[in-house]
């Protein structure tokens, strides 16, 4: 069975843009077991809600699994920091920005690093640039963009909707 590791803006997704508690109540019934049986959740993603105290509250309650940390994944956090530190499609601000992945609290080296590792496949919202190949480079790494260089296997929130079977 295939796992997944949701990005942090998924989250906010559910609980503060598509599907709020008072609208989709179904949704927020089926979302324990999913998350339970399909999903894979790290310490720093949980950080980075950290303006939502219902949600992180709830999920408390609801995810019964353990939290993972990310920490444990230091190693292969560095060595997607290398790649984008070499890569001649990102320019230094990819990784020493304000919002750059060189930024221990940033999750989104830490989710490939650890869905590289564990062969699990990331669920976001961002959307691959399509100038990713601009001579001057970028100034901001991308999930999707670096998921396809790594070979770590990315997808939309639908379309994890339509692996899981999700129907509400």
């Amino acid at each position: 069975m295939e796992k997944y590791l949701l990005d942090t803006n998924i989250y906010i997704n559910f609980y503060e843009r598509y599907y709020r508690v008072k609208y989709f109540p179904s949704f927020w019934d089926k979302l324990p077991s999913i998350l339970n049986k399909y999903v894979v959740i790290p310490e720093i993603v949980v950080a980075e809600n950290y303006q939502a105290p219902k949600f992180i509250k709830w999920l408390d309650k609801n995810y019964l699994k353990g939290i993972i940390n990310h920490k444990n994944y230091a190693i292969q956090w560095a060595q997607v920091l290398q790649y984008i530190g070499d890569c001649e499609y990102y320019k230094k601000e990819a990784l020493s920005a304000d919002r750059g992945w060189a930024h221990e609290k940033i999750a989104d080296p830490w989710l490939i690093a650890i869905a590289k590792e564990e062969n699990l496949t990331i669920v976001t919202s961002e959307i691959r640039n399509p100038n990713l190949h601009n001579p001057n480079g970028n100034k901001a790494a991308k999930i999707p963009d670096v998921c396809d260089d790594l070979e770590v296997g990315c997808i939309d929130m639908n379309d994890f909707f339509e692996k899981i079977n999700l129907c509400i």
